[in-house]
């Protein structure tokens, strides 16, 4: 929206004081976003004082959201714990959306935060009511997704209630198709990554909450949100005590624990890492960070291809914001040769990109990861819309509806796989005879007149180059990644390839990532 726009539609939302929506009687601003403004209002039928959450006109714009509002609303108006913030009504009047919850007068985390950091003893409490809201709401199937300290509200005796639980799904979901939502601060990498996610995304999320509680400020601070999410990914978390002093080690292993980048080496529940919490504020021993069984160390390391990004539960499917089977739209198979380059069998993937939309205090992300490692890991459950393709020294998970093409020959395998449009595509190549290194295979199958824009090397030794393709008779201009995986007298060959037609699409993004990182070598 331009700033012109915004600006009409904040002096809308202020020219709401004074003004009653269904029986609320809008009272005072309370809160701001960019999405919304909080207000305090009185229940005219109750005589009671509520929080109302007016969301901005333009919502009604696109067709359906009112339905799909008032249907994802219903969801979690039905949860019912002493530490979810209630929902008490929502609807739509005068074409101003709003959801009217209960009132408290503690303020948020947030606020609570300005004022400086409390005393860890005082944190105890509050964690373990969040903590047990999590649970609850995890238990059934719903993940928050923007966790944050602006989303647990506080009332005047300082306990703690989690709001807007799934609201950031429901105001921006359906608006942007198929994506992920949250706030690029306190977001989990695998949910940046654009990625299925489960309750242990917001386990991470609490985490950082936990670290900026402590320390008074965010553990990663970046001039863009996609500088933000960058940092989730690749860097680890800061050592809290480097904040505020006299933090006692034990804490700093929870914070750690809660925030790995791999998720299998969190807490298994938010209360767990409630417990954890208190237990290290006593001066007793926590359980340490679990060694990562793929880099052979820590998780705070970079989030890699390698690691299993948890697959959705059948409980997670209504939260999680994948797009619908087949991926890549409605592909229909072709029938006839797909068309190769004379110089190479070879094709691969996408430089990062990331799709960016700023909602208020949520973000809508999506695209491509880090540099994988050599995977280990038993084989991980198929994306949706794919199916596992397995041969002698590798498994991996291809859209059910692309293209399969054998390429092989005497010197090396080579295994295929196209969109019908030949605008994406994913080759695996063995080579185990004659000289089996990088330096050989891009003499021979990479094009002089190939651009090589991007060369990176993981810690464990794996080795991505990127090649910007132009002026090719059988490609369209676009983008070739190439991993490279060295044996033990044999290399492995992953590359991608995205015409720019489709390099901007998060659907494409994501579904090469996913397809990057569901593959096992033997």
């Amino acid at each position: 929206m331009s700033e012109q726009g915004e600006s009409k539609e904040t002096q809308k939302r202020s020219n709401l004081l004074g003004k009653t929506i269904g029986q609320y009687e809008l009272q005072q601003e309370i809160g701001r976003g960019g999405m919304a403004t909080v207000y305090s209002a009185r229940q005219i039928s109750m005589n009671r004082t509520v929080a109302i959450k007016v969301l901005p006109r333009h919502f009604l714009h696109d067709p359906g959201f009112l339905e799909r509002f008032e249907r994802e609303v219903d969801v979690v108006s039905k949860l019912e714990h002493p530490h979810i913030l209630p929902i008490y009504d929502y609807g739509e009047t005068d074409g101003v959306p709003y959801i009217a919850m209960r009132y408290l007068g503690g303020g948020s985390m947030a606020d609570l935060i300005r004022r400086g950091p409390p005393a860890l003893e005082d944190m105890v409490q509050p964690l373990r009511q969040i903590g047990s809201a999590l649970d609850y709401a995890h238990q059934r199937g719903i993940i928050h997704r923007d966790l944050k300290p602006g989303n647990i509200m506080l009332d005047e005796g300082g306990n703690a209630y989690l709001s807007d639980f799934g609201i950031a799904r429901v105001m921006g979901s359906d608006l942007t198709g198929s994506a992920i939502i949250g706030t690029p601060a306190y977001m989990s990498p695998e949910q940046a990554h654009g990625a299925p996610i489960d309750a242990r995304s917001d386990i991470y999320s609490l985490g950082i909450v936990l670290f900026e509680l402590i320390a008074g400020r965010e553990p990663y601070r970046a001039e863009t949100p996609m500088g933000l999410l960058l940092m989730h990914i690749n860097e680890p978390i800061p050592a809290v005590r480097q904040f505020r002093e006299n933090v006692p080690e034990a804490v700093q292993v929870v914070v750690e624990r809660a925030t790995a980048k791999n998720p299998d080496q969190r807490y298994a529940s938010a209360s767990e890492m409630a417990e954890a919490f208190s237990a290290a504020v006593r001066g007793e021993h926590v359980t340490p960070l679990p060694m990562d069984p793929v880099s052979r160390g820590p998780a705070s390391g970079v989030l890699t291809s390698a690691r299993t990004i948890p697959a959705p539960s059948d409980a997670d499917h209504q939260e999680t914001l994948m797009p619908n089977e087949p991926l890549f739209g409605d592909v229909v198979t072709s029938t006839s040769e797909a068309p190769t380059r004379s110089r190479s069998p070879l094709i691969p993937i996408l430089g990062l990109v990331l799709v960016l939309i700023v909602l208020g205090g949520g973000a809508v992300i999506a695209f491509s990861g880090g540099v994988p490692g050599l995977a280990t890991t038993p084989v991980p459950t198929p994306f949706r819309g794919a199916d596992t393709e397995t041969a002698n020294h590798y498994t991996l998970s291809i859209p059910t509806r692309w293209q399969f093409r054998d390429e092989s020959d005497i010197t090396r395998l080579t295994h295929t796989w196209r969109a019908d449009d030949d605008s994406v595509f994913v080759v695996v190549t063995l080579i185990e005879d004659g000289d089996p290194t990088v330096e050989s295979f891009n003499s021979r199958y990479v094009d002089e007149s190939d651009t090589l824009i991007d060369e990176v090397t993981a810690e464990d030794g794996t080795l991505r180059r990127s090649y910007r393709i132009r002026d090719d008779a059988s490609l369209a201009d676009g983008q070739v990644d190439q991993f490279f995986y060295q044996g033990q007298g044999e290399l492995t060959v992953v590359e991608m390839y995205t015409a720019d037609s489709v390099a901007g699409n998060n659907t494409t993004i994501t579904t090469l990532q996913l397809i990057l990182d569901s593959l096992r070598l033997s």
